[in-house]
């Protein structure tokens, strides 16, 4: 740690000697005497002889009675100030008041949270009930979908008037509080409030008992008989009592408020200093070393036990376990005479003034004396030794370990002390230097904490500052997952939309013919708005539902109730605040970027983003600003092409899903339509200086998007089978693995060396010539048609015919907005269309296959990916390696930009270079700047997800190695990478060790493994999932559709001989057979199903559920991530950007409102005037 760059949030200590805390009890106690000396002060201040007539001001003489009564800081201090016969009653009416002023305060924040989570329509925990569940018969639901949800409008309005009655309850009690403690009531005739008018009853009883019993001795002058002696003449009436009660009752007031006054600073007090804590705590976790590991921790710890229990002349050395109560004694007392040590540090002389550097000492002192002794006496002197630390850990357990430093007091319970709950610290930290408080906490807090906190460092900032938290908090990265609650109705949803997702697959193959080929594309779904829900089918295969919802409900039964951690206790990692970072970032707008080369996030504000859009978006030669009129004009042509292309598409019958495909996009809503055309933004290149910007179109959302995505999987094939195209840098591992290249070779007499030469396609999309890379693809694509034996020339023609006219479609117009304007891109491909990097891979094939230089014995090989080319090159020198290329491979309108090297040349992801024999090699390759952003360990991303994604980084790292010694140097990197994201070292170790060898042995696989048939069950990350397991559903389901086969095929061998081999080994059983019969047959009547998908059994024909490879097929449960920081950095992006050109927008469309055409914004067909 480094405490010369910590602010301490406290207000810092008065240098000097400190009164402890015994002096300083004393000091409070003796405020009353020193109020009481003003007091007398001030009466005699109000004694005035005038005229040798003596005088006396009532108000100062009642000033200098209030005087100590407002010093009192504790009710025995009130109770002082009230004269003894009155003070029985004063003292339950000042606990009572007291009591109830805390009782308010706590009322008072529990109304107040109620009214917030009211006003923000949240549910308080409390008041949270789970949606009743009712039993109804398929049937009933499937004609009724919106039964099953029918409680939860209920429950939610019942919950809002609990709610809602709870506030009036807590304003109700808040007001009775409130009462009980008021002196005055506006309503009563006196102005009394009944609260005091009871303790003026009380008072005046016990006044009149004391007056009853108030006597006063009368005695008469002295006689000769008394020897100058007073007589005693009798009792009388003592009236002094009277006066003392006047006096007293007119400060009861005074009393009883200041009792309220001494609560309100009390509570204001523990307010103060539970904020002054968790300043600390906060404080304490960002300055947590980032080489702390569970190593260096331990290895402390064990030499200063070592240190203070070893007799280093003993023939015997004591041995203490990590797991034994001596150990975590020694631990206890090691890490205090440390804090002892770091105190005496800053305090100066704590030696001389008895601080914990004495104690330190001390204990140095007795290890070494320790040494000296004989064996024996050495194993006694260690068995007293660990007797007495026993006896003085059990004192600190108990609160009663005081060290003697005036300046520290160690009453710390370490059963109660709680890293992450501040209100456990002792208070003595708030007094201590900020570095010593905050080792302390450091040294308490557990070490798969400080583990996880490793993941902290710096952010890239763009012309702006941040504080040094809030960069540490946003260093958690992109991928950090926020946690979510635990939920087992996730569970059920995914259940119900299994079961309906299965029932539809499977009716639709029942009804296939033999033969026929399911034409149905991924790519070409269309999600529709709301989806039928499926009818049962035949009893076999209900049968198998059934079984599969009784494995459900028996694991949904099982989950434990600790809805956070699921019944095992667990240690809470520290999260970054999400509020925090959002209420900085949008106050100060702020914008949280990818940045470009994935070299982790950066912080820019939203005038640097401006700046950098407008300076490309001003670009007379690539962008022209457009009005309203134009680009609802321009919209009105693209939502006409989409739909003369959808009703093409019908008519030809290209492919049954593309007229919805096409028209998936459009809406009747023109302020729908203008608010998908795409958002201009860019994204910050670190790795230039100055700072540059790469702009972003994204395109997902824009009407001409299917067009777009038809040209990119029209060309799927085509890119593949392209030649020096380089699909990855997989791809480029294998290509390169087959080259067998020497390092020299002579040439007519010419020596020429193998250079590695890197070009760059310098602003490749812009500067494509838009209608020279239609007619490549449009050749391309027409080649590879003819190379087609499957496909007709007819239906090759039509497929041409809307290749080429929804490349028109996606390329033509292309717009864009920021800021409340509109922009027209005048030339190139856009960067967000996804046809752009197929069109840009053919747009670079096409020249290159016209290049004769790529054919020439001398370029040993070639290859591009996308605006990146490599090449290996026999030349003379570098200066001739590349004027080879650059001569030699040219791109219309484009420029490329070349570079050679003999030694090495990083390309992509690898380091391509020469080893010491001169053969070409490669090695992962590292990007300057880069952050190494990886899930972090405090992610709420499951374990599983965690360990693949390490497992790929090992399988990336054998990809990109030759060499199994860089391949090693490699993972030794990653693990490290991992390791500083708080991934404990053991576990990495674990999974490293593991996995390895096996990623090597693999990684020149040119395919990949077939993928399994299975069946998914949707849903989403959450903690219950943890406790599903999707291998017990799928043995249920199988066993029960097996079970319903060896049923329904009963006495009918030449059926069962026809059905899957596992049907006729399932055990008969006859409770099947009786839900059989009562059923009366399997299949529904009216089924439709084909004759092959139909079986014969002895109680009626049932569906052949064999055929349709459930019984092969594996179950999984997908899940996709929730919410991550990269989506909220998203959202507030898009808050800082859009905020100051709604207006814009809003005035814009303003002024051409009266100019558009009212017709246009009733329907699709009238606004297009078809």
């Amino acid at each position: 740690m480094a405490p010369a760059r910590t602010t301490d949030p406290r207000p810092q200590p008065a240098r000097g000697p400190r009164p402890s805390a015994a002096s300083s009890s004393r000091a409070r106690a003796a405020s009353p005497s020193a109020a009481t000396a003003l007091g007398i002060a001030r009466a005699i201040s109000a004694l005035n002889v005038t005229d040798g007539t003596l005088t006396i001001d009532p108000e100062t003489i009642r000033s200098s009675r209030l005087a100590p009564l407002q010093a009192a800081t504790m009710p025995s201090e009130l109770l002082a100030c009230v004269p003894g016969a009155y003070r029985e009653v004063m003292r339950d009416a000042i606990v009572e008041t007291m009591k109830a002023r805390r009782q308010l305060a706590s009322s008072e924040k529990q109304l107040a949270r109620l009214v917030a989570d009211k006003a923000n329509h949240i549910t308080p925990p409390p008041l949270r009930m789970k949606v009743p569940t009712v039993q109804y018969v398929k049937s009933f639901i499937v004609a009724n979908p919106d039964v099953p949800n029918a409680f939860d409008a209920s429950v939610s309005t019942f919950q809002d008037e609990l709610l809602t009655h709870a506030i009036q309850l807590k304003t109700a009690e808040v007001n009775f509080l409130r009462q009980s403690i008021a002196l005055a009531d506006p309503e009563d005739a006196n102005g009394a409030s009944p609260a005091f008018t009871s303790l003026l009853e009380r008072l005046n009883e016990r006044f009149d008992s004391v007056h009853r019993n108030a006597k006063k001795a009368v005695f008469g002058p002295p006689t000769e008989e008394t020897h100058g002696r007073s007589t005693f003449q009798g009792w009388v009436q003592d009236d002094s009592v009277v006066s003392e009660y006047a006096a007293f009752v007119a400060d009861v007031p005074a009393i009883i408020t200041r009792a309220i006054a001494i609560v309100d600073d009390a509570l204001l007090a523990e307010e103060t200093k539970a904020e002054k804590k968790r300043n600390l705590k906060e404080s304490a976790m960002m300055d947590v070393d980032e080489h702390i590991t569970a190593k260096s921790i331990q290895s402390t710890i064990d030499k200063r036990v070592a240190q203070l229990l070893s007799d280093k002349k003993g023939k015997s050395k004591a041995k203490v376990s990590g797991d034994s109560p001596n150990h975590r004694i020694n631990t206890l007392l090691m890490v205090e005479s440390w804090i002892a040590l770091e105190t005496g540090k800053a305090c100066g002389k704590a030696s001389e003034s008895g601080g914990l550097g004495v104690e330190a000492e001390a204990t140095r002192k007795r290890s070494r004396e320790g040494t000296s002794r004989e064996e024996s006496q050495g194993t006694a002197r260690r068995r007293i030794s660990i007797e007495e630390s026993e006896e003085r850990f059990k004192g600190e357990r108990q609160g009663e370990l005081t060290v003697s430093s005036p300046a520290l007091s160690l009453r710390d319970d370490e059963s109660s002390f709680r890293w992450d709950h501040p209100l456990t610290y002792p208070d003595w930290l708030l007094t201590v230097p900020l570095h010593v408080a905050q080792r302390y906490i450091v040294a308490r807090t557990p070490i798969v904490v400080l583990e996880s906190l490793r993941y902290r460092a710096t952010i890239h900032e763009i012309e702006c500052s941040l504080p040094r938290e809030i960069g540490l908090h946003l260093s958690v990265g992109f991928k950090y997952m926020l946690p979510t609650k635990f939920n087992t109705d996730l569970i059920w949803k995914a259940w119900d939309d299994f079961v309906d997702r299965l029932r539809w697959s499977c009716f639709w193959k029942a009804q296939a013919l033999d033969g026929l080929e399911d034409d149905f594309d991924p790519d070409y779904y269309v999600r529709p708005i709301s989806r039928k829900r499926c009818g049962p089918l035949d009893w076999a295969f209900e049968h198998g539902i059934k079984c599969g919802g009784r494995a459900i409900v028996s694991m949904v039964s099982q989950i434990p109730s600790d809805v956070q951690t699921g019944g095992s206790s667990t240690i809470r990692t520290p999260s970054p605040p999400v509020s925090v970072l959002k209420s900085y970032l949008t106050s100060h707008e702020l914008v949280v970027l990818a940045t470009d080369k994935n070299l982790g996030c950066a912080v820019a504000p939203r005038s640097w983003i401006v700046d950098k859009t407008y300076s490309l978006l001003n670009s007379e030669l690539d962008y022209v600003e457009l009005d309203i009129k134009d680009v609802l004009s321009i919209l009105r042509q693209k939502v006409r092409v989409m739909t003369d292309l959808s009703q093409w598409a019908s008519v030809k019958d290209v492919q049954p899903q593309l007229p919805d495909y096409f028209m998936s996009q459009l809406s009747e809503d023109e302020d729908d339509l203008l608010r998908h055309i795409p958002r201009f933004y860019v994204i910050p290149k670190i790795h230039k200086t100055p700072t540059a910007a790469r702009p972003i179109i994204p395109c997902h959302s824009v009407v001409q998007g299917p067009a777009g995505k038809f040209v990119s999987k029209m060309l799927r094939p085509v890119i593949e089978s392209a030649p020096f195209i380089i699909h990855g840098t997989k791809d480029l591992s294998l290509k390169l693995n087959k080259l067998s290249l020497p390092y020299v070779k002579l040439d007519n007499g010419v020596l020429k060396r193998l250079y590695i030469v890197s070009g760059d396609v310098v602003a490749f999309y812009p500067n494509v010539n838009v209608p020279l890379a239609h007619d490549c693809a449009l050749a391309a694509l027409a080649h590879w048609f003819s190379l087609q034996d499957n496909i007709s020339v007819d239906k090759a023609s039509e497929y041409l015919h809307l290749f080429r006219e929804c490349l028109s479609a996606a390329d033509d117009n292309l717009l864009c907005q920021f800021d409340g304007k509109y922009f027209k891109q005048k030339r190139g491909l856009a960067m967000g269309v996804a046809s752009s990097p197929d069109l840009a891979n053919l747009y670079g094939v096409w020249h290159e296959l016209r290049s004769e230089v790529l054919k020439s014995p001398d370029v040993a090989f070639y290859g591009r990916y996308i605006d990146d080319v490599l090449a290996l090159v026999y030349a003379t020198s570098e200066t001739n390696a590349v004027n080879l290329l650059r001569e030699g491979v040219q791109f219309t309108d484009c420029t490329l930009t070349w570079s050679a090297s003999n030694q090495f040349m990083p390309f992509l992801d690898m380091t391509l270079y020469f080893d010491k024999s001169k053969r070409l090699q490669w090695k992962p390759y590292r990007k300057p700047l880069n952050h190494f952003e990886r899930i972090p360990w405090i992610s709420s991303h499951p374990l599983y997800v965690k360990k693949g994604t390490f497992i790929g980084e090992l399988s990336r790292m054998a990809t990109l190695s030759s060499q199994f010694d860089d391949f090693a140097d490699a993972c030794k990197e990653v693990a490290d990478i991992y390791i500083a994201r708080g991934y404990p070292p053991m576990l990495i170790a674990n999974w490293l060790k593991q996995n390895y060898q096996t990623r090597w042995d693999t990684r020149l696989r040119e395919t990949s493994p077939p993928r399994a048939d299975v069946l998914v069950l949707k849903s989403e990350y959450n903690i219950s999932w943890d406790f599903f397991n999707v291998r017990k559903l799928e043995e249920q389901m199988k066993n029960g559709w097996l079970e319903a086969l060896r049923v329904s095929t009963f006495g009918r061998a030449d059926t069962i001989q026809d059905l899957h081999p596992a049907v006729s080994k399932t055990k008969f059983k006859n409770t099947v057979l009786t839900d059989l019969r009562r059923n009366g047959g399997t299949l529904p009547p009216g089924s439709e199903f084909h004759p092959s998908m139909v079986g014969e059994g002895a109680y009626g024909q049932f569906y052949r559920l064999d055929k349709l490879g459930l019984l092969d097929r594996r179950f999984l449960v997908s899940k996709k991530r929730t919410t991550e920081i990269i989506d909220l950095a998203a959202a507030w992006r898009k808050s800082v950007l859009t905020r100051h050109d709604r207006q814009v927008v809003k005035v814009l469309h303003r002024k051409d409102d009266t100019d558009r055409d009212p017709s246009h914004q009733t329907t699709l067909d009238m606004w297009l005037n078809i």
